[in-house]
């Protein structure tokens, strides 16, 4: 772990400490880049953190990440998680996504729309219907805390060119954005700017 990691890790214990949570932060790495710090607390405490939907952890998540910019401009990527909260949730997600895009590939929708996710969750989306449903198209429509995943039928791929054929709209899957750390980041604090002013 670097110190950069240390450093994450030491703002959430006293953010936890700040909230009169007893807990313990674990790091592991998600992938080459990538670092959760895995929160163990008690059931109570846990829903506490994680709020409805992910919306406390997801703003714990934020404000963390916030604390290490103002220190270290280069902090690496990496997320918070509350007892596999974000494991279950990825499952979740999955087996929606599943469901919508069996709907379009029999024909029932054209189009089908999810329900918000924070970019984070979309990520998950995009990549998972990419690597599991390479027929269909996934777009990132909305703004803000409306902002979801749209599914439509792309089209089989070529065989022998390596290459996919479009829908009539012309779009893959829309990953650019949403599997950006730094896009995360900033789509969340316009998120939260949004709020503050309703």
């Amino acid at each position: 772990m670097n110190s950069l990691d240390e450093n994450a890790r030491s703002y959430l214990e006293k953010i936890l400490a700040i909230l009169d949570i007893e807990a313990t932060v674990s790091a592991e790495d998600i992938d080459e880049t990538t670092t959760c710090f895995r929160i163990e607390c008690r059931p109570d405490d846990a829903r506490l953190l994680i709020g409805r939907n992910g919306a406390t952890l997801e703003a714990l998540q934020f404000i963390v990440r916030q604390m290490c910019k103002s220190g270290q401009s280069d902090q690496g990527p990496f997320v918070v998680d509350v007892l596999d909260y974000r494991l279950r949730r990825r499952r979740n997600l999955e087996d929606s996504a599943k469901r919508a895009a069996v709907e379009v590939l029999n024909g029932e929708q054209e189009r089908i729309a999810l329900p918000p996710m924070s970019p984070y969750e979309r990520r998950i989306v995009h990549k998972y219907l990419q690597e599991n449903f390479e027929e269909l198209a996934s777009e990132s429509e909305g703004e803000g805390q409306d902002r979801h995943i749209v599914i439509t039928y792309r089209g089989i791929p070529e065989e022998g060119s390596g290459h996919k054929k479009k829908g009539s709209n012309g779009k893959r899957h829309e990953e650019s954005e949403d599997d950006d750390y730094a896009a995360e980041e900033e789509a969340y604090g316009e998120e939260v700017e949004v709020a503050d002013e309703g």
